[in-house]
């Protein structure tokens, strides 16, 4: 009764060692399916990234040329159209103040002052370069707008 026995742990022991044996042989196989395809993801990978970075690097010139096109006519516009939109819409304002801190006072509200520096001289306008000679100016214009319909 020992012999099959031993039999018994004979053929147990054989079959743990085929088992152990078979499951080191799936896992190497294994291991090696997946370094090729690592390998295989990783080339794949390189390639696209080849055959698509001039694509990108283009896109990318492209978009940098348009952001580009679209500031240089942001400042067009702002230069031709909004900088003359303010100095026209704040000009009662510049020459109602202007004037009065310039010790200009004949000139206050006159859409003639021009209160500019150049160099070391200021022109106050065109009629009157230094400003006018006496307390009031005959060539003074009123710069606040005229309701017409009044």
């Amino acid at each position: 009764m020992d012999e099959w026995l031993k039999q018994l742990q004979a053929n147990l022991h054989e079959a743990a060692k085929d088992s152990s044996d078979w499951f080191a042989e799936v896992s190497k196989q294994s291991n090696e399916a997946i370094d090729a395809a690592v390998e295989a993801s990783v080339s794949t990978l390189e390639s696209v990234d080849k055959a698509i970075a001039p694509a990108l690097d283009q896109f990318g010139d492209q978009l940098v040329n348009q952001m580009d096109s679209a500031v240089d006519a942001s400042v067009i516009f702002i230069e031709q159209q909004l900088t003359p939109w303010i100095e026209q819409t704040s000009a009662p304002l510049t020459n109602t103040a202007m004037p009065w801190l310039q010790n200009h006072t004949a000139c206050i509200g006159c859409r003639h002052y021009h209160g500019t520096a150049y160099g070391e001289e200021m022109l106050v306008c065109g009629m009157h370069p230094y400003g006018p000679e006496a307390r009031t100016c005959n060539d003074w214009a009123s710069v606040w707008p005229s309701d017409a319909s009044s």
